[in-house]
């Protein structure tokens, strides 16, 4: 047998819990009341231009969290609307800058042809302290009302309820464009 003494600790030497805490990020999540407030906005700014649309929220995963159709919407609006959240929460850019992108000699040729991705304007992701919360889809009017009346939600939903960030360019082709140079 040794004569060795071991001391174990749950914390590594000079951590503190408050040290590990400040380490760690606050989650927050987007809430039902949250999207409620969101399509509420939607509805008002659309109401405004005079433009039955249809709004998709969803989560950072991509599953639909909120979902209306204003009366006498297109049916196609429909698919749109969940297309250009899904989209924009899955590239984490939005969908306007994405149409941009695929064209002919551009980094992302050939993604329109993916299933399920919409290069239409009106899908716009969003953040808060960082964190990718989800992404929504307006569908409806001529693209620059529906990507007009989605930019309308969320700041208003920045002003009354807590910030978001809205208007990263994705990360991906940021660094495809450095290392090109």
């Amino acid at each position: 047998m040794s004569g060795y003494n071991a001391v174990v600790s749950s914390q590594p030497e000079g951590w503190s819990d408050k040290t590990v805490a400040s380490q760690i990020q606050p989650s927050r999540s987007f809430k039902l009341a949250d999207a409620l407030l969101l399509g509420q906005f939607v509805r008002e700014h659309a109401a405004e231009f005079g433009v039955p649309v249809v709004f998709s929220m969803v989560d950072a995963q991509g599953t639909q969290r909120h979902f209306f159709s204003m009366d006498h919407a297109m049916l196609i609006s429909h698919q749109l609307a969940y297309q250009k959240a899904w989209t924009a929460a899955s590239l984490r850019m939005t969908t306007e800058k994405l149409g941009q992108q695929v064209q002919p000699d551009m980094e992302l040729a050939g993604l329109q042809y993916t299933p399920g991705i919409c290069c239409i304007g009106g899908g716009l992701p969003f953040w808060s302290g960082g964190q990718l919360l989800g992404a929504v889809g307006v569908s409806g009017g001529r693209v620059y009302q529906d990507i007009a009346i989605a930019r309308f939600a969320l700041a208003q939903f920045s002003r009354t309820r807590y910030p978001l960030e809205y208007s990263h360019h994705y990360k991906e082709l940021a660094c495809i464009q450095a290392q090109r140079g």
